[in-house]
């Protein structure tokens, strides 16, 4: 394997960074960063809550108040499950056992509304798993990565090192029902507006952004980049190349750095 030091660097390059987990906050000392996710966030629509929720409520005859509740339930549900499968991804990719959190879930929805959805996701990660031995080599997960000049920071899932390909491939898992391809309604905005406001570009950008910040503060390079999507209405995992958006992370990131200047 090339570039046997790349643990060192990965470890010396990143190591001043302080992640708090709950807040999702990043510090550089008493400077706090922003996030990849925040940051490419800033270039997408505001959700209009109350709007939708009152759309939805005329279309099922019930209460936009009732909708909202149910968003709520979902969003807790979601997450919860995505931070399972992916704390259950990662022990496995370490040859560590993972308990199941049955407890916690309990205390916070007084049943168990994620344990079928976790046993599908769980085969569909096994599978996974199993096909990428010999294949693809973890090299780090939950790797934290930042910029000093940008000021930008966030965490991927894990950097693979992929044999056949010989090369490094920054890999993000994803638990969502479903993944939304394009948008026939909304594009981004600013210098993003001729892209989709949809899952598969938010993606993309986000990891573009990720493989910028390594290769900047770095001497690795890396190859393609890749969604490993797990998701109880499939029928099994499902492997997604991100697009190139080289460019388009090229204008953000001079957008953030002309910010940082005008409020130096």
């Amino acid at each position: 394997m090339k570039n046997i030091n790349i643990s060192h660097e990965l470890f010396t390059n990143f190591n001043d960074i302080t992640y708090y987990d709950e807040p999702h906050k990043y510090f550089l000392g008493d400077q706090q960063l922003i996030s990849v996710t925040t940051l490419i966030h800033k270039y997408q629509k505001d959700f209009d809550e109350d709007y939708w929720a009152q759309y939805k409520a005329d279309q099922y005859n019930i209460t936009s108040d009732e909708v909202k509740r149910i968003w709520r339930f979902l969003n807790k549900k979601g997450t919860m499950k995505g931070s399972i499968i992916h704390d259950y991804i990662e022990n496995i990719l370490l040859n560590k056992v993972f308990k199941y959190p049955k407890d916690e879930i309990i205390r916070t929805f007084g049943f168990d509304p994620i344990l079928k959805e976790y046993e599908i996701t769980k085969k569909h990660a096994d599978d996974f798993y199993t096909d990428i031995q010999g294949k693809l080599i973890p090299i780090k997960t939950e790797l934290v990565v930042y910029d000093k000049e940008t000021l930008v920071s966030g965490m991927l899932d894990i950097l693979f090192y992929n044999v056949k390909a010989k090369e490094y491939q920054i890999w993000d898992n994803k638990t969502n029902k479903k993944l939304s391809y394009d948008n026939n309604w909304d594009k981004l905005l600013g210098g993003l507006s001729d892209l989709d406001d949809c899952d598969i570009e938010i993606y993309s950008l986000q990891l573009e952004l990720y493989k910028r910040l390594i290769e900047k503060n770095t001497s690795i390079k890396l190859g393609k980049s890749y969604l490993s999507w797990f998701s109880h209405n499939n029928p099994t995992y499902k492997i997604i190349e991100t697009k190139d958006r080289s460019k388009q992370i090229d204008m953000i990131l001079n957008e953030r750095i002309n910010k940082l200047k005008l409020v130096a």
